[in-house]
């Protein structure tokens, strides 16, 4: 089959998409992505067989252009302005805004045999394609994306409504956990989504020491790990502070990127913690892997701050169990389910950084303990990995087909 796949990423694709795409792609698909319609440039490449095509959004709408001329309207004057205004606002009243008409336009070029889109923001322009086109759209939710803490309350709102309408014409719906699939399912009154883990790819554990390399730190010293995107109302903040009552040898490192890193390196200048917190910035997703190995454990600091954070199945939980390495974590729904089930990690309470110090410094002073998780961690590698979800992702395109 002809797959087009969409995404917003414009900065980072997200690994879930890329390894989709590849898998469709080593079982004989053909696989488009459009990936960030709002790059720094445009771009067109190929990679592991995927087609990707990037693309800069000019803030115009082919519509506007003929409706113009129609009205007589000159460009540059002030009144061309004002009705621009006034057109970009009725059209995303009418549900079918100026970046939907981008995105539907470049969709447009393309013949395909399915659609793909993944999240609520390329949602609309799905839906318009495979009317047009007379195909089935796939919509992959990879979150709750109206549940965003940051988004106005107001916004917020008008997101929910209009997946809830738009949600009924795909043909299948995706998603990363079963408590968020439950979730939209009563949301939406929808068949349950089919669930795709974010699970990374099944790798063999690394002996190789990147991090200790890069900040000169000693075979014996204990390091936590968190990686993944650096926001606020994650815990991240809290987590650099617990890093005063670590035990002597023990060190956490921030692998990740995103502009609140700037508030966390104030806070480890304001309380003379560069020997204890070090940041390695952002790595590609396909290169993650030796640098996680390299921890003795990892942490998941989120405290359910919003449905996305509650019922969150973040990519680290998973990169950890590949590199098997435990984790510590807020007791929050599918977290502890995953602990249940594979002894890989403990739930505690990780509200304030006392508390964090104090669990740490216990797994890191029980060697029997850590050896009891780092067995549950390589227990959860043998289910939580790419080949499981894999088969249950080309299962879904088999029924496509038919």
């Amino acid at each position: 089959m002809k797959i087009l796949m969409a995404t917003a990423d414009h900065l980072m694709i997200d690994r879930r998409i890329l390894q989709e795409a590849k898998s469709l792609v080593s079982h004989g698909h053909e696989v488009t992505l459009l990936a960030g319609f709002e790059c720094a440039a445009r771009e067109s490449y190929v990679t592991d067989g995927v087609r990707i095509e990037r693309f800069v959004y000019d803030w115009g709408d082919s519509r506007f252009a003929p409706w113009a001329r129609r009205m007589r309207l000159k460009s540059g004057t002030r009144l061309n302005s004002l009705a621009w205004r006034a057109f970009r606002y009725a059209a995303a009243r009418l549900d079918f805004s100026s970046f939907d008409k981008f995105v539907f336009d470049r969709l447009l070029e393309y013949q395909v045999d399915v659609i793909h889109v993944h999240d609520y923001p390329m949602l609309r322009a799905g839906v318009e394609l495979a009317r047009f086109r007379k195909v089935p759209l796939v919509y992959d939710a990879h979150e709750l994306y109206y549940a965003q803490t940051q988004l106005p309350i107001a916004t917020q709102r008008r997101y929910m409504r209009r997946e809830r309408k738009w949600i009924r014409y795909a043909d299948r719906v995706l998603t990363v956990n079963p408590y968020i699939a439950k979730l939209m399912a009563k949301q939406y009154n929808i068949k349950v989504p089919d669930v795709i883990l974010n699970a990374a790819p099944l790798l063999p554990r690394l002996h190789v020491t990147p991090l200790r390399e890069r900040f000169n730190l000693t075979p014996s010293m204990r390091i936590v790990l968190y990686q993944g995107w650096i926001s606020d109302n994650r815990g991240i903040d809290k987590l650099v502070l617990a890093a005063r009552h670590f035990d002597e040898g023990t060190v956490l490192v921030i692998v990740g990127y995103g502009a609140y890193e700037e508030v966390l390196l104030k806070i480890v200048e304001e309380n003379g913690l560069e020997n204890r917190v070090h940041f390695f910035g952002g790595v590609d997703s396909d290169r993650l892997h030796p640098i996680t190995c390299d921890a003795d454990i990892g942490v998941i600091p989120y405290f359910g701050v919003d449905e996305n954070n509650h019922f969150c199945s973040p990519n680290k939980l998973f990169e950890f169990a590949i590199a098997e390495i435990p984790f510590i974590c807020n007791d929050l729904p599918f977290l502890g389910e995953i602990i249940t089930r594979y002894g890989n990690g403990l739930a505690a309470d990780l509200s304030d950084p006392a508390k964090i110090a104090m669990e740490i410094n216990r797994v890191m002073n029980d060697d029997e303990l850590l050896t009891r998780l780092r067995q549950g961690a390589l227990v959860a590698k043998q289910e939580l990995n790419w080949c499981v979800e894999e088969v249950k992702l080309l299962a879904i395109y088999g029924s496509l087909l038919t």
